[in-house]
């Protein structure tokens, strides 16, 4: 944890903890060919750093095991930083970005699981791998594949080249969706509906809506605003998903009856609940003002955005090139085809249909 934490500092700065160190991204913002390359074209963040980071320190000079079970929190962090995320909210703003979320979300969701699992299919994958990789495409990468594993009985190599698949696709998506959208001239809300909607894993949408739209602490960010209530929506469906796909190998497979008994209440994501609540405490104007923000929400804001820097630089220790290989064959071509249908899908639906502002 104290590993994950120094990359932050190195990424991001410690000024604001008293420390003499401003951080990687302002060294490079500082420079002008630095700041046009790297910031204004490549929108390489304090977030993306962190992650570059922790992907050099895994995969160049290794991690020892003892330092794994500290660097596996790395998701507890940034569950606490979508708490706090809730902050940015209030009810109306809910329900405005909700019920358009909820629409294009379960759209993007059903077309992209039936293709999956089509492709899958025609590509003589088994039942249970396409349905595992079509939870990853569909719903929200690696926590998808994990939870729908057991309920449809898949064996550890579809699981592992599955995770693999949506890891290695959507590591490409994360570094590459900032530079598109800036190129598209999206808006930070247009961009934060399509990062939301079309990026695999929850974690990469996180980094990639702060890496296109990152502000101070006394500001909002849009893209990261809009596109963690898309990615959230994603996640409510999480449970639903996984029963229809335990309901569909069992109907597949005659000679074998499946458990569907999933757990539906063991699939909801809590963290999400907690989300709620510091919506509705900011709504009831128990945090201050939020325009301008209190210093209760500034504090808070900069909390969560420790959190996430925090995190995600875990999350870049997580990411082994030795795993990211093992997505090959079958897996990676349907895993693959499926999220540019989802990618370019989503990035089509925002220029037709999404207004510059929320």
């Amino acid at each position: 944890m104290l590993i994950m934490f120094a990359v932050a500092v190195l990424a991001r700065g410690g000024t604001d903890l008293g420390l003499p160190w401003q951080g990687l991204e302002a060294i490079f913002a500082s420079n002008p060919v630095t700041n046009k390359i790297l910031i204004d074209i490549l929108h390489l963040n304090y977030i993306l750093i962190s992650i570059l980071i922790g992907m050099l320190l895994r995969n160049v000079t290794g991690i020892p095991n003892v330092f794994l079970p500290g660097i596996r929190t790395s998701r507890l962090f940034i569950k606490i930083g979508v708490i706090l995320l809730g902050s940015l909210y209030s009810i109306v703003d809910l329900a405005n970005l909700g019920i358009q979320a909820f629409l294009i979300v379960l759209i993007f969701i059903t077309i992209t699981l039936a293709l999956t699992l089509y492709l899958g299919q025609k590509a003589g994958m088994s039942p249970a791998a396409a349905s595992v990789l079509a939870a990853g495409t569909a719903v929200c990468g690696v926590s998808a594949i994990v939870a729908a594993a057991p309920a449809v009985r898949a064996k550890v190599p579809d699981v592992i080249y599955s995770i693999a698949t949506i890891l290695t696709v959507g590591l490409i998506f994360l570094f590459t969706f900032p530079t598109i959208g800036a190129f598209l001239g999206l808006s930070p809300h247009q961009f934060g509906v399509w990062a939301g909607t079309g990026i695999l894993n929850s974690g990469q949408v996180l980094a990639a809506t702060l890496a296109f739209d990152h502000t101070a602490a006394d500001q909002v960010s849009i893209s990261l605003k809009t596109g963690e209530i898309f990615n959230l929506t994603r996640i409510l469906f999480l449970p639903f998903i996984v029963l229809a796909l335990a309901v569909y190998n069992s109907r597949l497979d005659k000679q074998d009856e499946y458990n569907i008994n999933t757990g539906f209440w063991d699939k909801f994501p809590l963290f999400v609940a907690g989300f709620f609540v510091v919506v509705i405490i900011t709504s009831l104007g128990l945090l201050g003002e939020t325009s301008p923000p209190s210093p209760e929400l500034v504090y808070i804001r900069n909390l969560y955005n420790w959190f996430f820097a925090i995190g995600l630089s875990g999350l870049g220790m997580q990411i082994s090139f030795d795993e990211l290989r093992k997505a090959g064959g079958k897996p990676l071509l349907v895993g693959t085809l499926a999220a540019l249908v989802k990618a370019f899908g989503a990035l089509v639906v925002v220029l037709l249909f999404i207004s510059d502002q929320p």
